[in-house]
């Protein structure tokens, strides 16, 4: 048994210290080579998770009053494929507009078309030994709907769908999967593509577009669902929404697995990939790695790290994009600058440290040149990540707590819903080191300290079972709001919903004495066989008729009365002791309000509920809320990630649109506990192979971690080596 594992597991369940890693006897995810692949699949996955940085360059061919493509030059790429060590890059073939970058028999090629800009890159990529990806945009192609109106998307209320309206250099129309889009133009494009320049991989853009209302779908939907009434609108729990969030899940699906069989057909060992698309496990068979392109401050640094954190769980290697380009799609009036390097060696390191490859995503010049100041900052860049190497590639997540997601979607958008979100903020913070899973992947054994159901209105029957079974074997369960709508875990957590959103402002005290409180709905729940763990209180002025003539945000308003608190009557917080396990439940959705404020004194109760439900975690720290640990295994060795999620200065947005990281100043020393079957053989840390002082007492391993400038990784070594 591996060092590392919980000493309370029952043996069903119980973490493996072999070749097989830490994520359970059973198999719990499968992994890159496993069986039922081709040997070209096996050898791309080997390939790509060997390679911790990669070059996407974003030159869109959306803007048709510019010449496209003269300024990558051999003068230009060739040195820079030399320094950067790629192992892939990625460049354009087909942008949003539908506009290509080679010439074809559509004749869709750009209007000021400088050169064959995939048969100079095949060559450049030949000359040094990198890999060649092509960007296809799948579902998103102006010209095709032009000239084919018939095959656009249609919203429920029938206008077709179009994207970036805001741009008046182009158009792009959703396009429907069942046309005849694919046969009659992605097809030709593919084939073009694939012949002659003979690709390495396809990234795909654009798979997100929909759902689409047409009548070719809607005929689909009701020959699935048997649906006689109108068309339900998209992502509502109603049986009917939830139907046709199946039937399109099922449409996208089979619409990759055509693509993907078709380049396959052309290519065996051509790679496929969409990005930000499909996480959920039964969608993911036309998928050789899965991907995701991310741009701040659009996005937090949270979101590539929940990102990666599920593609973890998929059992396909997986990477991410980062751009060296303060990228502000939502202020039109600035402009996009670049990136300094503390930022981006930060953003990276978090995909790193989570098992990620890293994508350096680019901006070039206007005519397609690589811009020097940039690819300088990305060469340092890649020396990061090949220093990391050893540490961060072909390692395995340590299965300490799991997030679960039951949304029955097929896009990473519902895995980056404020409840998911709000979960992953709070478990990085409190340095639980989450992963995400959907429901499927709680299959065979749960080898987890904890797992997480945040905000979940639907759960599966079965699913019910299995958390009720790790419960009984001595597991312990977070459920937190909308969960408690489903049946099957008001008796899991032994208490009735009486009556949903009572109270609209709640309040529990803290250990301490301090108030936290969540401005949301509050569930009115009745015990059963759950115990109360906290009371609910209500605010100051909750039954003053005449409170809604002062703004929510009044200082003195939504307080509750420290001193004679008023009950609610009901609980804010249930616990009950189930079997060997306990499972706790929050009465209402906290977590999407963490995401969304923030709240310090939230995330105080985030802790006692955490320490409530696990008092003796696999890692403590005092390290601050914004160093995120990421826990990994290698060789029967833990791995303990340590990035420095600092932003360096307060980045709130007061009035302006100040939104730039500058620097990221270090930080430490910290200390880190990890509970330890026995002493290790060494503890060193990575890059560098530095000794650090440890010592461990009472099967606990005490390390002192002197400095962290951008990310660090503390290397744990276990005794004995881990079993054949």
């Amino acid at each position: 048994m591996s060092p590392w594992s919980r000493r309370d597991l029952p043996r069903s369940s119980a973490l493996a210290g072999s070749a097989t890693g830490l994520l359970g006897q059973d198999g719990l995810f499968a992994q890159p080579g496993s069986n039922g692949l081709t040997a070209a699949t096996k050898a791309g996955h080997e390939w790509f998770a060997d390679s911790p940085f990669n070059l996407l360059v974003d030159y869109y061919p959306e803007v048709p009053f510019r010449p496209y493509g003269s300024g990558a030059t051999p003068e230009n790429v060739l040195p820079v494929l030399r320094e950067l060590q790629l192992g892939c890059i990625v460049i354009y073939a087909k942008g949003h507009s539908g506009t290509t970058t080679f010439p074809s028999s559509l004749r869709t090629e750009h209007p000021m078309l400088g050169r064959d800009v995939p048969a100079a890159f095949r060559d450049y990529t030949r000359q040094t030994g990198t890999r060649l990806f092509l960007y296809y945009s799948g579902m998103l192609d102006g010209a095709a709907g032009e000239r084919h109106p018939d095959w656009r998307q249609l919203h429920r209320d029938g206008s077709p769908m179009r994207h970036f309206p805001g741009f008046e250099s182009f158009i792009a129309w959703g396009i429907c999967p069942l046309s005849g889009y694919f046969d009659e133009w992605v097809a030709v494009h593919l084939r073009e593509m694939l012949t002659r320049y003979d690709p390495d991989g396809i990234w795909v853009d654009g798979d997100w577009s929909g759902p689409c209302y047409c009548a070719r779908c809607e005929e689909r939907f009701r020959k699935d669902s048997g649906h006689q009434g109108s068309m339900p609108a998209y992502n509502v729990l109603t049986p009917a929404g939830e139907a046709w969030m199946r039937t399109w899940a099922q449409i996208t699906h089979e619409w990759r697995t055509r693509f993907s069989r078709f380049i396959k057909s052309l290519k065996p060992d051509c790679m496929y990939s969409a990005g930000n698309v499909s996480p959920r496990r039964e969608f993911l068979a036309p998928f050789d790695w899965r991907s995701g392109d991310w741009f701040s401050p659009g996005n937090h640094r949270l979101h590539m790290s929940v990102t990666a954190r599920r593609y973890a769980t998929t059992g396909l290697p997986y990477d991410a994009y980062t751009c060296d380009t303060q990228f502000v799609h939502g202020w039109q009036q600035m402009r996009s600058r670049s990136k300094p390097l503390d930022r981006m060696l930060q953003e990276g390191a978090t995909l790193l440290a989570n098992g990620a490859t890293w994508g350096y995503w680019t901006f070039p010049m206007p005519h397609g040149a690589l811009v020097p100041s940039k690819m300088r900052v990305a060469a340092t860049a890649a020396k990061f990540a090949r220093s990391r190497r050893d540490v961060c590639l072909h390692t395995r997540f340590v299965p300490v707590t799991a997030v679960v997601n039951t949304d029955c979607g097929a896009t990473i958008a519902s895995d980056l819903s404020p409840a998911l979100m709000g979960a992953g903020k709070a478990l990085l913070a409190l340095h639980r080191s989450p992963v995400f899973m959907d429901e499927a992947g709680a299959e065979g054994g749960l080898p987890y300290e904890l797992i997480v159901l945040p905000e979940m209105p639907c759960v599966p029957p079965e699913l019910g079972r299995r958390l009720q079974n790790y419960v009984e074997d001595g597991g312990r369960l977070l459920t937190c709001g909308d969960t408690i709508r489903s049946p099957e875990m008001q008796s899991l957590l032994g208490v009735r919903l009486v009556k949903a959103g009572e109270v609209n402002d709640g309040h529990v005290l803290l250990r301490t004495g301090a108030p936290a409180g969540v401005f949301a709905d509050w569930d009115r729940l009745e015990r059963q066989e759950a115990e109360e763990l906290y009371p609910l209180y209500l605010s100051w002025d909750h039954a003053n008729p005449q409170i809604n003539k002062i703004t929510n945000n009044w200082p003195i308003h939504g307080m509750v009365d420290e001193e004679k608190p008023e009950p609610a009557g009901f609980p804010a917080a249930t616990v009950r002791r189930l079997g060997k396990g306990q499972v706790i439940h929050v009465a209402t959705n906290a977590f999407s309000h963490y995401w969304t404020f923030g709240t310090p004194e939230l995330l105080a109760w985030f802790r006692e509920l955490l320490e409530t439900a696990v008092a003796d975690p696999l890692m403590r720290t005092d390290a601050p809320s914004f160093i995120e640990l990421s826990l990994r295994e290698k060789d029967g060795n833990l791995l303990i990630h340590v990035i420095n999620g600092n932003p360096g200065r307060d980045i709130s947005l007061v009035g302006t649109n100040d939104l730039w990281v500058t620097d990221i100043p270090a930080v430490g020393p910290y200390e880190f506990q990890v509970r330890c079957a026995a002493a290790p053989r060494a503890v060193r840390q990575e890059p560098g192979g530095g000794r650090l002082e440890h010592r461990f007492k009472d099967g606990r391993l005490t390390v002192i971690l002197p400095r962290v400038e951008i990310h660090t990784c503390i290397v744990v070594e276990a005794r004995q080596p881990p079993m054949p």
